[in-house]
């Protein structure tokens, strides 16, 4: 949902992957416009000066729906070991609707010196969420009622660029990687992002399909150095190299490792990417648990945009790789992991105020761009849709599909399968007012594999788990989003 928090465009204009923002209601040939990550920030100042903005943005949703963990269903455990839903609380349930809102604020500047060189930075704060409340005072109690943690603000992103409009431009930091800027054809442009939006926060933990495609915070909050070229005959491309997978961090990441202290409490440093409570963003080697992280990471992508007639038409296809920490274990872990090696790629056609296309990834990644074992299947992932924008109105609706390894490794019970994911997304935004849209969604999502308490996340062994393996959500929100 990157384009609904930092695009300068209007949501009329809706962005049809997360780097496509554009305006679907002229008569004459559309053709998908560049990405507003990719644009230098307008507008921009004059020679010798910079220009210094503070944005905002704050959404209200009403949500309802269900799925299949909302009534605290008993679930299959494995003893001695934690799962994602603990200890469920008996006879507990909850209610099938809630109020949720967020704010967010964005810092800009942008300068061009005497000799015509472009540069500037960015900053996105945000706010804390999805934390238990606190409302009986002490450590974590506050005046309202929350956990502190609620109001805490933090860093998202931390960026700078500079170049030129003939040579193209640098940006560094903890900013958008080629697969986000570059990104086509995953129709989040039609409400608050389907699938990749809001709504999906509703939901119980582990009951929403996985959003499978790359311009998600994996590859816009690390660390990166990425390069975006000029056009040339409506060819564009971007290249990337991140060292780790960490980001926002002005240390090696609390290196040497953090030890354990009294009551399991770790001390360690940010491991975005791995599963681990310890941990260092430097580690190139280790026999510690975060054996399964990636590193050295790099994109490279390009893109088409163009019109033939009437007919508007953005293509983009890239490739993203990567290493992985080393397991020095003393034996090596039987499960063992490949980098990444995805291809990626999607197709924009566009008539008026018609749009349709998709986009397919695909290769050696499992889950949310976690790394796969050895032995796995590839990840397969692939999305269909269409909007249509006329006025203030743009409407749509997608369907993705996700195969993948899931929880299933060389060392599984013979009862644990792949995983498969579905969602549909449908929906629309009306343009009530400069600076104030109103969001109408809707979403079903599906996810199935044998032999896992998808729920708990118990698997297999000599038993088959034949609890939740098949888990459903289904909701509708109504959301207002003011901009300034």
């Amino acid at each position: 949902m990157r384009k609904l928090l930092l695009a300068t465009v209007a949501v009329l204009g809706g962005t049809l992957g997360a780097a496509n923002a554009q305006s679907l209601t002229q008569a004459a040939p559309v053709v998908p416009a560049p990405s507003p990550f990719t644009l230098m920030p307008s507008p921009t100042p004059g020679p010798g000066t910079i220009s210094v903005r503070i944005n905002a943005k704050l959404n209200f949703y009403m949500m309802a729906g269900s799925d299949s963990g909302r009534n605290i269903p008993n679930v299959t455990t494995v003893a001695g070991s934690a799962t994602s839903l603990g200890s469920p609380t008996p006879n507990a349930k909850l209610q099938d609707y809630q109020f949720a809102e967020y704010a967010r604020l964005y810092f800009n500047l942008d300068g061009v010196a005497g000799n015509g060189l472009k540069y500037g930075a960015f900053l996105e704060v945000r706010q804390d969420n999805a934390v238990a409340a606190g409302g009986s005072g002490g450590t974590f109690g506050s005046i309202s009622g929350q956990s502190r943690s609620r109001g805490a603000m933090y860093f998202r992103n931390e960026g700078a660029y500079l170049g030129t409009d003939q040579l193209g431009y640098f940006r560094f930091g903890s900013t958008y990687q080629p697969s986000v800027l570059f990104s086509t054809g995953t129709f989040e442009n039609f409400n608050d992002g389907g699938w990749d939006g809001d709504l999906p926060s509703f939901f119980t933990a582990n009951t929403t399909p996985t959003w499978p495609f790359p311009d998600i915070s994996p590859f816009y909050v690390p660390g990166a150095m990425v390069y975006v070229s000029p056009q040339f005959y409506g060819v564009d491309f971007s290249a990337s190299f991140a060292p780790t997978s960490a980001g926002l961090d002005n240390t090696s990441g609390n290196c040497p490792y953090g030890l354990s202290v009294a009551g399991g409490a770790g001390l360690g440093g940010n491991t975005l990417g791995g599963n681990s409570p310890l941990g260092c963003d430097a580690t190139s080697a280790t026999s510690g648990p975060e054996y399964n992280r990636p590193r050295n990471e790099a994109q490279i992508y390009a893109r088409y945009r163009g019109a033939f007639g009437p007919v508007g038409i953005a293509l983009q296809g890239g490739g993203i790789f990567s290493g992985k920490v080393a397991d020095n274990a003393t034996p090596q872990r039987a499960v063992q992991f490949d980098g990444y090696s995805i291809g990626d790629g999607g197709v924009v056609l566009t008539y008026g105020g018609l749009a349709v296309g998709g986009h397919v990834t695909a290769g050696r990644t499992n889950g949310q761009f976690n790394l796969a074992p050895k032995g796995s299947k590839d990840a397969f992932a692939w999305i269909a849709g269409a909007s249509y924008a006329i006025g203030p109105v743009i409407v749509g609706a997608s369907y993705f599909d996700y195969m993948s390894a899931g929880s299933k490794n060389v060392t599984s019970s013979a009862f644990v399968g792949n995983r498969n994911e579905w969602g549909v997304a449908a929906g629309g935004t009306y343009t009530f007012a400069p600076g104030m849209n109103v969001f109408l969604s809707y979403l079903y999502g599906h996810r199935k594999e044998l032999g896992i308490d998808l729920l708990s996340g118990a698997a297999s062994g000599a038993t088959n788990v034949v609890t939740h393996n098949n888990v459903q959500s289904q909701g509708v929100s109504i959301g207002t989003q003011f901009r300034w």
